[in-house]
């Protein structure tokens, strides 16, 4: 029986020594020159140099024009020297009402007001837990969900015996949430008719019916927790007065 280690392939270093036999892995491949054969190859006198101009002009379709030019556009009618656009900067009508609301003692009350520039996008959904509503006459001009508002999180300690020391909620007797409103709705005449509801939401669709009031949505299951009738000028704080006055005012004179 023939030895299978003589027919396989001597195993080559990986560096090459200097006073070693060459290595070589690719016997098939031709040789580099010995050293001292390297020549130099002397440029032909007589043969022209590449010339410093541009190369000559080519014609035909589809080429690429020439650097640092620009494609002439025809010139739109009556349009003129092209201008920078004139920028718009956004009124109080523009963005919508933060409105913060303090729940305390079963009852609702409005304590802060912010304009926020941008459009407001009420949401396709709720979620189960606390939500509002913001009403005129029987129409809906904003809704949102309130997760973990009027709660508070106990996480779970080990050192704790029983029940205290597990993962529990805790109901707060007090609370704040955001309320929203487009500033397009905010008029002397809506604000009186302007109902802020606060719900317990426990069931609802995948998917709302828009501007339809929470009560009269199907597949909603609602409970009302409280409500404020009517946003009274009078009765709220100054500071909120006095901005939601602003935007009464410049909306007037806008007209």
């Amino acid at each position: 029986m023939t030895d299978q280690r003589e027919t396989r392939p001597p195993v080559l270093p990986n560096e090459q020594k200097p006073m070693g036999a060459p290595v070589v892995h690719a016997p098939g491949l031709p040789f580099m020159e010995s050293v001292g054969e390297v020549r130099t190859v002397l440029r032909n006198m007589a043969l022209p140099l590449m010339a410093a101009d541009a190369a000559t002009e080519v014609s035909g379709e589809h080429l690429m024009e020439k650097a640092g030019t620009m494609s002439e556009m025809p010139p739109s009618h009556n349009s003129g020297p092209q201008r920078a656009s004139e920028v718009t900067m956004p009124t109080r009508s523009d963005g919508y009402l933060r409105l913060e609301v303090r729940f305390e003692n079963g009852k609702l009350s409005v304590i802060g007001a912010k304009i926020v520039p941008g459009a407001l996008t009420n949401p396709t959904a709720l979620i189960q837990g606390k939500a509002y509503e913001v009403l005129i006459a029987d129409q809906q001009i904003s809704v949102g969900s309130l997760p973990d508002v009027g709660v508070r999180r106990a996480f779970a300690n080990r050192d704790v015996p029983g029940p205290e020391g597990k993962h529990r909620f805790v109901q707060v007797p007090a609370f704040e949430f955001f309320v929203r409103v487009p500033t397009v709705h905010i008029t002397a005449e809506n604000l009186s008719k302007m109902n802020v509801i606060l719900y317990e939401v426990r069931e609802t669709p995948d998917r709302l019916v828009p501007t339809l009031a929470m009560q009269k949505q199907p597949g909603v299951e609602a409970m009302e927790v409280v409500r404020v009738s009517g946003i009274q000028l009078e009765s709220i704080p100054e500071v909120v007065r006095l901005q939601l006055e602003a935007i009464i005012d410049e909306k007037r004179n806008a007209h």
